[in-house]
């Protein structure tokens, strides 16, 4: 079968990239002296994830207690990377029956309810507490006392096991040049430092096993990596998307997804395709460095990472996608049923909106990998 074949929209990921990327990354990690734990909420693909495992990976990141069951089928070695919600400590203690699954608090509440269900001293759940580096989403300034506290407590439970800290410099996507993103990625190893420093002044009893980072613009940009970081945990440098490139991370050739559209209509100005926001999402990409990048930019030579001119992905509903052509555009000769390959400014958000990954070599389909995209709903 070869891409021209497909039914679209169709979400393509090519091959021979995707391991390249996999590959360098792994490299990076053996050479910095740091465990790679990649986050698979990216790909959401086991036939991905053991390719991770394989160029070596410790473990698998995860966002969602149905991930974690998915990837637990991979490795058992899981880390639940989001604050737990009260609701799903049910499905991790099942969890924890069958895997080395760690979770990750920043509040005393979560806590006390974990020491409820959790009181097994001989088989204690493995938590981690989240640090804010700078991105003010989730956790607990390094300094605080409400970090350095949560820590000492976590120590003393008695079915709990401290394993150490997380944090995730997502502030980097907001980063206007690569010297910022590099800032970041100082940041976001510097925070773990301070934490460590202060536990150990206030609780030098208290060990630190784990001190985990990373995302994909501060892994890749970041030269070294401190002695004190154990782990890092980037995503979506398996396949990069256009928001990377706008930040300076990657180059289009480095890109390995794509979503393959056919123009559906073609008018003065415009063509439409059949890609709208549920193939490309609404992400609206880096445009606070490229405002003009639109929802995705159209690629016209894959191999090569050649933009087409004169063409932007405007607007998006649900099933159309409206892409307007100016006087240099190749698609002002576009014609019904043309395809359209368009590299995406989230590729994490775009996977979660196909059940499967047509694989590719060149314009050969060499196989079909599902995506597991559900969330855990409670029986009924």
């Amino acid at each position: 079968m070869r891409i021209d074949d497909l039914v679209t929209p169709a979400l393509l990921v090519d091959r021979g990239r995707l391991e390249e990327n996999i590959r360098w990354m792994a490299a990076k990690a053996r050479r910095c002296g740091v465990s790679l734990r990649p986050h698979a909420k990216t790909h959401k693909s086991p036939d991905i994830a053991r390719i991770q495992i394989g160029a070596g990976a410790v473990g698998l990141t995860v966002s969602t207690v149905a991930e974690a069951r998915v990837f637990s089928t991979v490795t058992d070695d899981l880390t639940l990377a989001v604050p737990l919600a009260p609701d799903k400590i049910p499905a991790v203690r099942e969890l924890h029956g069958t895997s080395q699954l760690r979770v990750l608090v920043d509040h005393p509440a979560t806590v006390g309810l974990l020491e409820r269900v959790f009181d097994d001293p001989d088989s204690p759940l493995g938590v981690l507490l989240k640090i804010d580096c700078g991105y003010h989403r989730c956790g607990l300034a390094p300094r605080s006392n409400g970090a350095i506290g949560l820590a000492s407590r976590l120590h003393s439970a008695r079915g709990l096991r401290f394993e150490g800290v997380l944090t995730h410099g997502g502030h980097a996507y907001a980063a206007r040049d690569m010297g910022e993103v590099l800032n970041a990625a100082h940041q976001e190893q510097e925070s773990v430092h301070e934490f460590i420093m202060e536990l150990e002044r206030r609780h030098p009893e208290v060990p630190v096993n784990t001190v985990s980072i990373g995302s994909t613009p501060t892994m890749t940009l970041a030269e070294s990596i401190g002695d004190w970081v154990t782990e890092i945990r980037p995503g979506n440098y398996v396949f990069y998307d256009y928001t990377q490139v706008g930040l300076g991370v990657c180059s289009l050739s480095q890109v390995a997804m794509s979503v393959v559209a056919s123009v559906i209509g073609v008018y003065d100005g415009r063509v439409v395709v059949d890609a709208g926001a549920t193939a490309l999402s609404l992400d609206p990409g880096p445009r606070h460095v490229l405002p003009d990048c639109g929802y995705g930019v159209v690629v016209t030579d894959w191999e090569e990472g050649t933009v087409a001119p004169d063409t932007r992905v405007v607007a998006l509903s649900q099933e159309h996608g409206k892409i307007a052509v100016g006087p240099d555009s190749p698609l002002r000769s576009a014609r019904p049923g043309d395809r359209v390959r368009i590299v995406p400014n989230h590729s994490c958000l775009v996977a979660n909106l196909f059940d499967q990954y047509s694989v590719v070599s060149g314009d050969e389909v060499v196989g079909m990998w599902r995506v597991y995209r559900g969330h855990m709903v409670r029986p009924h």
